[in-house]
């Protein structure tokens, strides 16, 4: 299957987040974190509840059954692709450290 990486500009990142998130619930997820120091799993198959950016606070968050996982400061979130359906989310940070999010089942999508 055909895999494409595409940019979420940051002024659509609540609205896209809302948008999938009520297809999330129950999905299993790892979370990596690369720094230059290395690469440091953050979980294994945590349920994930779903995802919503808080401007506010200027985070992801990533609501799981185990815990909540916040991203702070992103400033810029790729998604890759299979298809209609999401297998990861990448959120790189100014300070270099990225943050990828892939689902175990990739899930499905609704095309704009």
């Amino acid at each position: 299957m055909l895999h494409e990486t595409r940019t979420i500009e940051k002024l659509n990142w609540r609205p896209y987040f809302d948008s999938v998130s009520s297809r999330l619930s129950g999905q299993g997820v790892d979370i990596t974190l690369s720094s230059i120091e290395g690469t440091v799993h953050q979980s294994r198959l945590w349920q994930l509840n779903g995802l919503t950016y808080d401007p506010h606070d200027d985070a992801l968050i990533v609501s799981c059954r185990q815990q909540e996982h916040v991203i702070s400061s992103p400033t810029d979130i790729r998604v890759e692709e299979e298809g209609a359906r999401i297998a990861s989310i990448e959120v790189s940070r100014k300070n270099g450290e990225r943050e990828i999010i892939r689902f175990i089942s990739p899930i499905a999508i609704a095309r704009s």
